[in-house]
Order: C-alpha cells, then structure tokens, then sequence
C-alpha cells in the first residue's frame, strides 16, 4: 500500500469513527505516520480527500461484485443466498466506508461528494434489484424498488449492529433469514401501491446503465467552474471581475438549495451573459436553471 492509499484508508477510518468535521488532517497523517507536508502532494484538502475516499471505495466495491463466484448448480434463491452472504461479509469488512456513506456525511453540506455518493448508490441498488429479479421474476417489477429499499435497509442495521456489538453474525444463517423475509413480502405486496415509482429512480437507473456518464451535478460544477475561469481569464477590472465570480457563486448557491430560486438565478445569469461574451456557457446554465425548477 502506498502512501496516497494509506492516506485515503486512515482519512475512511477517522471520518467514520469521529466524522469529517472534527477529523484534522494531522490527525490522519500521524495515524498512517505520513508527514503532514507529503498530504498536500497528493490533495489539495480535507475536501479533496473526502472525495478521493468516496472514489476509491466505488472502485474497490466494482472489483468485488465483479470477483464474486458462485456455483451455477444452485437454484437461483440459493444463489442469492449467498450473494447477501457474501455482501454481509465484504460490507462488514468494509464496514467503515459503508457507515460513512450513510451516517458522516452531510449531503447538503458537502455537495462536491454528492455525484460520487449517488453513483455507489446507483450501483449498490441495481444489483439488488437485478438479484431480486432474477429470484421473483418480473411480477414483482411494480413494487422492486420498495423491496430493494428493504432489503437495503436490512443488511444496513445488521452492520451497524455487527459494527456496535463487535458480534460476528453466521452471515449464511441471517441471509436465509433476510430472504425468507423477502418472500413474505414479495407474497403480500402485490395489492399495494409502491412508494418508490419508476419515475422517482429513473435517475438511479440512469446512472447505473451509464456508470461513466457525469451526473447532473457533476455537468454543473464543471460548467460553473469554466465560467469562473473564462471571467478570470477576461479582462475585467478587478470590481467587475468580482461581481461576475460573485454572481456565479450565488447562481451555484441557489442550485444546492431544496428550493431554488429559478427568478434570481435567470436574472444573475442574463447580467454575466451581458457582460462577456460567454453566450453558449450561459445558455447551457439557463438550461440547467429552468430543469432545477422541475
């Protein structure tokens, strides 16, 4: 293990164990015995490693599901058997990072992750789906979303718990009994309306066939981020070139917030695009301002 990975793995541990915000980054470099100056080789921040933690668990978690064997002679509830089991054990192993991506982290308060965040979630979720389907069949493809919310939730709490109590579970014994459970509600809950359409995963279903694609927040920081650079690069007197970032940095705000609004972002975007000649940019953001309405 290098010194960059050492980093990220001890930066994982002490996020999880004592959150991001009261984790200093002496205190990751003292743990992994890294001098302080060698992280800034690597990162230009806390931030900057964050995201890196999110970046290497995704990958490591990719490498894993694509390694897993299982014996093509079990039927297909068997099979899932012990794809849970496995996933019990490599989540526990992992358990760290799988906490993190639950409980640290403040979505709100640190979007530059939020891409990353969805993307292993995207991921995570579809398998689960896939497995589900491949047990049940598509009689179930109304309500497989809600199942695969409860499933989630399930193997969620028994690492928590295996996590809390320092209790290894039989990881085969409480996949049988997770799917014995998902049989009980695959066979009572044909009648009821889904909570979790079609509609409202299709950005996860995206993401998951078309893994390498940006998100949607991740087109945004990259668009806003060129704007930025293109008015530095302009030559604006230092007041106008401040109001300019300025006015790109509240449009930025406004597209993180529950409720944006549309009315100060169109009227901040028409003030840079009258000011530079940043047309085709600008027009692009007032498309990504009029879809944050939707």
């Amino acid at each position: 293990m290098d010194k960059r990975e050492r980093l990220i793995v001890s930066a994982m541990h002490h996020f999880s164990e004592k959150g991001y915000f009261s984790t200093s980054v002496q205190e990751i470099t003292s743990s992994c015995g890294v001098a302080k100056g060698t992280f800034y080789k690597f990162f230009r921040s806390k931030e900057d490693l964050l995201i890196e933690v999110f970046r290497y668990n995704h990958q490591q978690m990719l490498l894993r599901a694509k390694n897993v064997q299982l014996d093509d002679s079990l039927s297909a509830k068997e099979q899932l058997i012990r794809k849970i089991s496995l996933e019990l054990n490599g989540l526990y192993d992992n358990r760290e990072f799988f906490l993190l991506l639950h409980k640290v982290v403040s979505v709100q308060e640190h979007k530059t992750i939020m891409p990353l965040m969805k993307k292993t979630k995207a991921a995570m979720m579809n398998w689960h789906k896939e497995w589900l389907l491949e047990v049940y069949g598509e009689s179930i493809q109304k309500q497989v979303w809600d199942l695969v919310l409860f499933l989630q939730g399930a193997l969620k709490e028994y690492i928590g718990l295996m996590d809390e109590t320092k209790h290894i579970v039989d990881t085969e014994k409480a996949s049988r009994k997770i799917v014995a459970r998902m049989d009980v509600l695959v066979n009572y809950s044909g009648d009821f309306e889904p909570i979790l359409t079609k509609d409202i995963m299709k950005d996860y279903e995206q993401i998951a066939m078309e893994p390498e694609k940006k998100t949607k927040e991740e087109e945004i920081k990259e668009l806003l981020e060129k704007v930025k650079g293109d008015i530095k690069r302009s030559s604006f007197t230092s007041s106008t070139e401040k109001e300019m970032l300025q006015a790109v940095e509240l449009i930025n705000e406004e597209l993180q917030k529950q409720k944006p609004r549309t009315f100060l972002m169109k009227a901040l975007a028409s003030y840079i695009k009258e000011n530079t000649n940043l047309e085709e940019c600008i027009s692009t953001l007032e498309q990504f301002i009029v879809k944050a309405r939707e």
